[in-house]
């Protein structure tokens, strides 16, 4: 097995973490024949958001699937997740928020995660969240054991999701992510 290289590692995550930040974004708002100047600015500042938001969630995707062990799977990948581990046998459906999926969207979530583990039954099958409503339960984190249709899946929140998959390294990828975004936004 291959040795992993923390410092390569890092060095990769600040090429894809600028190449994510660097995207360019579509300002263009939908239309609304109730639009004034003032709704219009609110509209542009919501839209932002969520293209940051959205930033951040494939540099999660990034950081935790090109971990040591780990793989991102992109986003047509056939299983439909985000995140394997062949050596340590776990396929994760990531998410930034605990409030990121509607309640239709979480259950074909969990249906495919049920589907993944029943057919590699040897593997932990999570529903990963790396953001709490608050700081501290974030970085209180827990684990959870879901039945979803007569199936054990894992959900894995905050820090408990962040330590399983960078173990002792957590706290030096978190500080170097928040850096490099910092560096990049000035």
């Amino acid at each position: 097995m291959k040795h992993f290289d923390l410092n390569s590692y890092l060095q990769k995550m600040k090429i894809i973490i600028n190449t994510i930040l660097s995207r360019p974004e579509k300002n263009t708002l939908t239309y609304d024949i109730l639009d004034t100047k003032k709704s219009i600015k609110n509209k542009m500042i919501a839209l932002e958001e969520k293209h940051r938001q959205m930033k951040i969630g494939d540099i999660w995707q990034e950081v935790l699937g090109n971990y040591d062990g780990f793989e991102n799977l992109g986003y047509k990948h056939k299983t439909g997740l985000d995140i394997l581990s062949r050596s340590r046998k776990i396929i994760i459906e990531l998410k930034n928020r605990t409030n990121t999926d509607n309640a239709s969207s979480r259950k074909a979530n969990f249906d495919k995660l049920v589907n993944f583990k029943k057919r590699h039954p040897k593997y932990t099958c999570i529903y990963g969240t790396i953001n709490d409503t608050t700081k501290q339960k974030t970085n209180d984190g827990y684990i959870k054991i879901i039945i979803h249709d007569g199936v054990e899946i894992k959900q894995y929140t905050g820090m408990e999701l962040l330590k399983l998959i960078l173990g002792d390294d957590t706290d030096v990828i978190i500080t170097f992510i928040k850096n490099t975004i910092d560096e990049f936004i000035q």
